[in-house]
This record gives C-alpha cells, structure tokens and sequence, in this order.
C-alpha cells in the first residue's frame, strides 16, 4: 500500500523541483510525477494500491488517473468537493460535523459510513503494531 498525503502539493513540489534540476536534454515532465501516473495504472498488477489523501483534488493528474480511483471518501465535502471527486452522485448528501462521518463513493453509490478516530500517539502504536492494552 503507498499512502500519498496532500497529493497537491506533492505534485506541484515533484513539479517545481523538476523544473530547477532538469537539464537540457532531460524529458520536459518530471519523472516522478510520471512514475506516480504508471503506478496509477499499472501498480495493481504488482499488488500496488495508492490512496490518496488531499483537501480537495486539484493535482494535474487529468482524467484519466482519476479514472483508476476506485473508491472516494469524502468527509465534510462541499458541493464542489462532490461536484469535482463524485459528479455521478447528484445531489451530493449533506455532510455531518459529527467527528469522523464520512461518505465512501464506489460506482454511483455514497455510503454513509464511520471512520476511525485516534490521537497521533495512537495512530503511531497501531501502525507499529504497538498494544496498548485496551481492547
């Protein structure tokens, strides 16, 4: 699994960095925001799955990259958070300011549904697999 947090920003960093080191005979676009694109496309025959994380998708990914999204989850979405992410569901549903109410897109369904909700600290302990002795 390859988590890419703030996937704008990232993608306009890879971007900027590109265009300071490239040299004259080296491709116009940056390769790892190439690389990022074939991971979108190819990864899941590697058993390579992306998530992205962002406060609204507004990376130039294009069309198509956003075609490989599978499944979109979207927390206290505005209309154009749905309008850009979820076209297909109209109307979008109205977002809760309950802590971690989510809607989970697949196809032309939004669910409902509860996520998780850890400090840092338990985050960090879950993810090293550290017991906290609750169950």
């Amino acid at each position: 699994m390859i988590l890419l947090e703030e996937v704008n920003a990232t993608m306009k960093q890879l971007t900027r960095y590109w265009d300071k080191v490239r040299q004259a005979n080296d491709p116009k676009a940056s390769p790892a925001v190439d690389a990022t694109h074939e991971l979108l496309f190819v990864g899941r025959a590697a058993r390579m799955h992306v998530f992205f994380g962002g406060q609204l998708d507004t990376a130039p990914l294009g069309a198509m990259v956003r075609e490989q999204v599978s499944t979109v989850v979207l927390g206290r979405g505005t209309t154009r958070a749905w309008g850009r992410l979820a076209p297909q569901i109209h109307p979008a549903p109205k977002s809760s300011t309950h802590p971690g109410r989510v809607h989970v897109v697949q196809g032309a369904t939004a669910h409902p549904a509860q996520v998780l909700l850890m400090t840092d600290t338990e985050a960090a302990d879950w993810a090293s697999g550290v017991q906290t002795g609750t169950p």
